[in-house]
């Protein structure tokens, strides 16, 4: 549930999050994995979101595990679905991108899930392609989107007026210590991601949402990323 004055609601999809972003209309952010439909419509109805007036379906960027709902949720919505220009192509081929590690997990992880396969989800064509910023005030909603690359090229974070920011996998719950951030598993450019990052910190945010963990204090950030 959300946090009174909070504009945010964190929908708890097991290993991911989505997020609803409160406004005189409502916008989701991300979809988590295929088959997650159902329980994002269903915990929308229990914090008292009608999904039929959801305005705006962000995907903060190209991966399954974030657009994997994307195309059922606009079937049953009629909401348009928006991503970066550079991650657009994730979702028109319902495929996964190349995974580059960050550190020794991940480069554990990475034979297991070549093994499986790219990672696949219904395709979908994006309504809205981000290229700079996106004000969500035309969707109801106080905040804008801005380009956060690091995680993938096109990843995008959602920057509102009361502290609270949304940043997909540009950081994540430790995988030992599940209560501190952490770099990603996986990143296309640490360099970026690191800009990323002290962007994301210079606009003084009071709360950070990540799709895998938190929400994070931006102390917790700043002591683990500083």
């Amino acid at each position: 549930m959300a946090q009174q004055n909070s504009m945010v609601i964190q929908i708890s999809l097991g290993w991911a999050n989505a997020f609803v972003i409160r406004g005189k209309r409502p916008v989701l952010v991300d979809t988590g994995y295929p088959g997650s439909a159902p329980a994002i419509i269903d915990k929308l109805t229990q914090n008292g979101v009608d999904p039929g007036w959801l305005s705006l379906v962000l995907i903060t960027h190209g991966h399954s595990d974030h657009f994997g709902s994307a195309a059922e949720i606009k079937k049953q919505t009629g909401a348009p679905v928006a991503v970066h220009k550079l991650d657009a192509g994730a979702l028109k081929t319902g495929r996964d991108p190349s995974l580059k590690p960050t550190g020794f997990i991940g480069r554990m992880f990475l034979p297991l899930l070549e093994r499986r396969g790219p990672a696949t989800a219904p395709p979908l064509k994006p309504d809205i392609i981000i290229e700079g910023e996106l004000d969500l005030s035309k969707f109801g909603v106080d905040g804008k989107v801005i380009h956060t690359p690091g995680h993938t090229p096109g990843s995008l974070s959602v920057i509102l007026p009361n502290g609270e920011f949304i940043v997909g996998d540009l950081i994540m719950r430790g995988m030992l210590r599940f209560w501190q951030p952490n770099y990603p598993l996986f990143a296309d450019n640490m360099e970026q991601l690191n800009k990323s990052l002290k962007l994301i910190l210079r606009k003084k945010p009071t709360k950070i949402y990540c799709t895998h963990g938190g929400p994070f204090s931006p102390k917790a950030v700043l002591r683990k990323f500083s």
